[in-house]
């Protein structure tokens, strides 16, 4: 096993993170190794005393050997665990070798896979530069302002919503529910990848949430958006996909009416599954859901990644 990298400049009083953007002539960007495996932009807690510009350039030489200096404003991203930083565009002076023992990578940020990192999508699309492939439909883009706007903080993230658009694409002409719109941005994630004949019902308990999707899909005709009970919208049934996205149809005890609403074939989607290594300590005897799922006798499940942090999983009807 690899020993740990050092760490220069440990400290229990920091406040905040940061990260540095160095970006060389040819357009790559430098990264560094992680202990846990993978690749990250150079970055750390901010020391008290620090500016978020001083600590991108004492991150940047600690971990990657890297003497910069700023090269313009900072602007605020999340990283991999959902911390908020302040990323800092650095000039390149000088390069040594890591003071911290680090490999370091130049990377093409605008190719895949490295146009998806979870850092490096959100410098690209600060700067102007998604690729379209990876940029988020005009729909989902305004629900998630919306969601901001009420503040609301559920709504699924990025990678599943992307996902949702791919199985939807999935089932050309068929019949979609979603339980627990939320503020509609999953609904605009499977909105993406649905067809001309295909129909989408969203329901939500809450009114105000009901309310503000009905009002996002205005003039869709394959959609709508009710006030209803989860359980209600299952006799509108039976669905191609149902996707499940509120905690009260997230239980065993409902999974057998959730089946029953798929047609043979159908597809049951649920999110938000901790992967084993972020687990909450509740769960350390086992998942019962999990257990429900993969052992029902009309299911046949796989569980997949849809993030570092965020597991989905995807069970098909088979009788």
């Amino acid at each position: 096993m690899t020993a740990p990298f050092l760490n220069l400049s440990p400290s229990e009083a920091r406040r905040g993170r940061t990260s540095a953007w160095i970006e060389r002539g040819d357009g790559r960007v430098l990264m560094v190794a992680l202990n846990r495996g993978g690749w990250t932009l150079p970055g750390g807690g901010i020391h008290p005393g620090e500016t978020p510009q001083q600590a991108a350039v004492r991150e940047a030489w600690e971990e990657a050997g890297a003497h910069g200096e700023v090269a313009g404003e900072p602007f605020r991203m999340y990283g991999a665990w959902d911390e908020a930083q302040e990323c800092v565009p650095l000039r390149l002076l000088a390069l040594e070798p890591s003071p911290e023992g680090r490999p370091v990578a130049w990377v093409n940020p605008r190719s895949l896979p490295w146009a998806d990192d979870v850092q490096l999508r959100q410098v690209l699309a600060a700067r102007g530069e998604t690729p379209p492939a990876l940029a988020r439909p005009p729909l989902v883009v305004g629900a998630t302002k919306g969601a901001a706007a009420h503040g609301f903080a559920h709504s699924c993230s990025f990678e599943t919503g992307r996902l949702l658009r791919t199985l939807a694409a999935s089932r050309p002409g068929g019949r979609v529910l979603e339980l627990g719109g939320g503020m509609g941005v999953g609904t605009a994630w499977l909105l993406a990848g649905l067809d001309a004949a295909a129909r989408l019902l969203t329901v939500d308990a809450d009114p105000v949430c009901a309310g503000a999707v009905a009002s996002l899909l205005a003039g869709d005709p394959r959609a709508e958006a009710r006030c209803a009970d989860w359980r209600e919208a299952l006799k509108g049934g039976p669905f191609d996909l149902i996707f499940v996205d509120c905690a009260p149809a997230k239980g065993e005890e409902g999974l057998d009416a959730l089946v029953d609403a798929l047609r043979p074939g159908g597809l049951l989607v649920l999110d938000d599954f901790s992967p084993p290594a972020f687990l909450p300590e509740r769960l350390h005897g086992g998942d019962s859901l999990r257990d429900a799922l993969f052992t029902h006798p009309r299911l046949l499940c796989t569980e997949v990644g849809a993030s570092r942090r965020e597991n989905a999983l995807l069970a098909t009807r088979t009788v």
